[in-house]
């Protein structure tokens, strides 16, 4: 089979975050005197680019002049709705996302057959933002429903599926479903790599989130080599500029911090950082991700006053563009009380704990794996604290979660 080069646009579909082909481009003049096709291409070079913050303002005037210059429903309008609402999710404006998404999607079914992988398209695209806002449930219907349609057009080996796969995989690793998001990464990786160039970005995507899924489940053996297998065909492939080599090099910099080997995990930190910030702006919660893991750097060499700061802007971050209840808001509140169990400030920590298990029980369920992890944290905390009955409690209750979740 002749392989895809990752330079030629697959299908013209968007699925999530392993369908970003890597464009050079640049916007010159004055976007008042383009047209809306023009604004359209310069919004999605910027959007393969990895560029969301210049894409938007592309992206919103040629769907305001679609919108006003034409007046009626047509699919033309609904791929501007696509295009702005995907902007939206990228840069973790999941509430503006939505309502676009769900417009769009309504377009399509009045215009198109319902088995049309435009369909599909619009499916996977609010699956995407239900998924990051933490509703689980709706995220996985709208991921089958895609699913389905999708394989009606391409067939089961089609890259577009490895895509689909790929989403849906990261859902249920996130939910605890680890054997299902295993089988589901395999099966993606498996068609990337018989479809795609080797050193295609899309293939080191789908190596960083099985990486990723062997860090969730404990084997750091098997995690760090997938990271730096990912990180090499990101620099081969010349996408060092981009939202996913910022988050491999994360990744890899908190498997180094796991290790105790900070001296390796700096760089690889802070350049992520740095990524993030010029790509993403000062207010997307993927920020977050690079700003706790920096904590936990600081926190473990002893600098507790850029600790604190970096952990702070992060927890704002957090509520600020996800709300005060979402599962990544008990992410910041366990770095922050990470740093003050080590200062032995423990009156600080343990409302911090309490509250980040509050929300895992309340979005994931009692019996999911970041529980019995949550309860982890605070029996260690009361060990340190010397409260040896409510440890013994908390250890308890985590076992009990941890041998249920073993059960095959």
């Amino acid at each position: 089979m002749r392989k895809i080069s990752y330079r030629r646009n697959l299908s013209g579909l968007a699925l999530g975050i392993l369908f970003i082909p890597l464009l050079s481009f640049s916007a010159h003049g004055n976007s008042d005197f383009l047209t809306i096709e023009e604004l359209d291409q310069q919004a999605t070079a910027y959007i393969e680019a990895g560029q969301y913050l210049q894409a938007l303002p592309h992206a919103t005037q040629a769907f305001e002049s679609r919108e006003t210059l034409k007046g009626e429903e047509t699919l033309d309008l609904a791929a501007s709705l696509d295009k702005l609402g995907e902007i939206h999710r990228k840069l973790g404006n999941f509430n503006s996302a939505q309502p676009l998404f769900e417009k769009s999607l309504r377009l399509k079914e009045n215009l198109l057959d319902p088995d049309d992988p435009q369909l599909g398209v619009a499916y996977n695209s609010l699956a995407l933002v239900c998924y990051q806002k933490g509703e689980y449930a709706l995220g996985e219907k709208y991921f089958y429903k895609s699913l389905n349609i999708l394989e009606i057009t391409f067939g089961p080996r089609h890259p577009n599926m490895a895509a689909a796969f790929n989403n849906l995989a990261r859902l249920y690793e996130t939910t605890g479903a680890f054997p299902q998001a295993k089988h589901l990464y395999e099966q993606s990786l498996e068609i990337l790599q018989s479809a795609l160039e080797p050193d295609h970005p899309n293939v080191a995507a789908s190596f960083n989130n099985q990486g990723q899924l062997y860090y969730h489940m404990g084997d750091y053996i098997k995690a760090g080599p997938l990271y730096k297998k990912a990180l090499g065909i990101y620099e081969k492939a010349n996408f060092t500029n981009h939202p996913n080599f910022a988050a491999t090099l994360n990744n890899l910099g908190v498997f180094y911090l796991d290790l105790g080997d900070y001296e390796k995990a700096r760089p690889l930190l802070i350049r992520s950082l740095e990524i993030r910030e010029d790509i993403m702006g000062p207010r997307h919660p993927e920020l977050a991700r690079s700003l706790d893991a920096l904590t936990k750097y600081y926190t473990a060499i002893g600098q507790y006053a850029k600790a604190e700061t970096l952990v702070l802007r992060s927890l704002k971050v957090r509520r600020q563009a996800l709300g005060p209840d979402h599962p990544e808001i008990a992410n910041s509140l366990e770095t922050m009380a990470f740093l003050y169990k080590e200062i032995g400030e423990y009156e600080k920590a343990d409302p911090l704990l309490l509250r980040a298990l509050e929300i895992r029980e309340n979005f994931l369920g009692d019996t999911h794996p970041d529980v019995a992890k949550s309860m982890h944290k605070l029996a260690e905390l009361y060990d340190e604290a010397g409260d040896f009955k409510r440890a013994e409690t908390m250890h308890y209750s985590a076992l009990k979660i941890m041998k249920k979740n073993s059960k095959p």
